[in-house]
């Protein structure tokens, strides 16, 4: 154990009660008792440590949604009494992540997991429609809960004494199936514009459909959508991958269309949300898939802007890079052997999310296309050149340089479209190629289209 670490006896099954929340709380059902006692041990010694210097210390957030749901967690949020100074003296190893909110991140010695701790606390006006104008940190578990966004993420559990705290009857709206907001629906989406994402996220509840939000939250979702402008373009794409990523994400778009909140996200586009009903794309790609459909209806001068945007936004590389390729390959299909071929080598891993977005915008080509794909054989000489270009220096006599590096491109690109399978037969072709006297830029290379 580091240094300065302080270790809390116990029992194996012990959970050491810490300071008790300041609002009524209800027994656990018996199936959560259990979910409880399949919590890490690494949970239980963070809620130890902190019940031990005298602070009260609940569950919170996503992860206590998720229980009531039955489905997995994949964070466990904590709130506590401590201020973040305590937090950080306790556990030596913490990250003071945002203590300006009061939030640290911990990590226990002998475990690899983190928990994120956040001291409970109040919040004053919202001036900019984003943040808090102040924080005030506290001991209310109720002011805590109460500035939350919807009553499903509202609830807290206390799991030494095995209690859970819901004032706003969030089990109520999980079993109906209902987004309500906390308190004032206005108020809340006011306080942050991204909440208004948010709530058509948590519509999406996957396999268990879509959620209506109640008649308040539903008529805030319109009369507060200019809020959306006060939010960082980063924080919206964030969670608008988010939303296309989601199982029934063609219903949130109609219901974003329907409410003036797609436009505002994607100013200029007024298309057909049928392709999004009728695609079925790889899950690694879905987000990426959504976005190329709703892109394909966008005018071009737009499309170029929001290309800019993409490359400016903290989406991964990855992400970012996905899209736009996919975007220009859009209506872009091979029609004959050849082209097969040089499709199959050059798309790649692209290849399935591409095929389909096609299947919604072209099915009877693309079906022909699968076909054809299917039938082809692998390359005679694999995906890797036979010619180098060492030997191709040595045998044209070219300086290393530009047209050198275009030669070979040329030739690999013939390569694959004619399925070579011997250099020599590589190197046949520089007697019957014009590749001395013209420009190399305008030699053909491997890509697509």
């Amino acid at each position: 154990m580091p240094e300065g670490e302080r270790k809390v006896s116990m029992g194996e099954s012990a959970w050491l009660e810490g300071v008790a929340g300041d609002l009524e709380g209800e027994a656990l059902p018996a199936a959560l008792i259990e979910w409880k006692n399949t919590l890490p041990e690494a949970l239980r010694e963070v809620c130890n440590r902190v019940a031990t210097e005298g602070g009260g210390i609940w569950l919170v957030g996503g992860s206590v949604r998720e229980a009531m749901l039955d489905r997995p967690w994949k964070d466990l949020d904590l709130a506590t009494t401590l201020n973040p100074d305590v937090i950080l003296d306790i556990f030596p190893r913490a990250i003071p992540t945002g203590t300006q909110f009061g939030t640290v991140t911990v990590r226990i010695s002998d475990s690899d997991m983190q928990f994120e701790i956040t001291t409970l606390r109040s919040e004053g006006t919202y001036g900019d429609g984003r943040r808090p104008d102040e924080v005030a940190f506290g001991d209310s578990l109720e002011e805590d809960l109460s500035r939350r966004d919807f009553t499903i993420n509202s609830m807290a559990i206390d799991l030494a004494r095995e209690m859970i705290h819901d004032p706003y009857d969030g089990q109520g709206d999980l079993q109906n199936q209902c987004l309500t907001a906390v308190g004032d629906a206005e108020e809340r989406l006011g306080e942050d514009g991204l909440r208004l994402l948010r709530a058509y996220r948590f519509m999406d509840q996957g396999e268990r459909g879509i959620w209506h939000p109640d008649d308040q939250l539903s008529k805030a979702l319109i009369s507060c959508g200019p809020m959306l402008e006060n939010v960082s373009e980063e924080r919206v794409w964030s969670e608008f991958k988010r939303i296309l990523s989601g199982e029934n994400a063609a219903e949130i778009l109609q219901r974003m269309r329907i409410d003036g909140m797609l436009s505002r996200i994607l100013p200029g586009w007024d298309g057909d949300l049928d392709t999004q009903h009728r695609l079925v794309a790889p899950e690694a790609d879905v987000f990426a898939c959504r976005l190329v459909l709703l892109a394909s209806e966008i005018p071009k001068e737009r499309w170029r802007r929001l290309e800019h945007d993409l490359r400016a936004l903290t989406l991964s590389n990855q992400d970012r890079g996905r899209v736009l390729n996919l975007h220009r390959l859009l209506n872009e299909l091979p029609t004959d052997l050849p082209e097969y071929r040089r499709y199959r080598a050059s798309v790649g891993n692209l290849m399935e999310a591409h095929l389909a977005i096609e299947e919604v915008l072209q099915p009877d080509l693309t079906t022909e296309v699968r076909r054809a794909l299917t039938a082809l054989p692998p390359l005679k000489a694999g995906s890797n050149p036979l010619i180098d270009g060492h030997v191709l220096a040595t045998t044209t006599e070219l300086p290393a340089g530009r047209r050198l590096g275009r030669l070979k491109e040329w030739l690999y690109r013939i390569q694959i479209e004619q399925d070579l399978a011997k250099a020599d037969e590589v190197l046949a072709l520089l007697d019957v190629l014009d590749w001395v006297a013209t420009d190399p830029e305008s030699w053909p290379d491997t890509s697509w289209p």
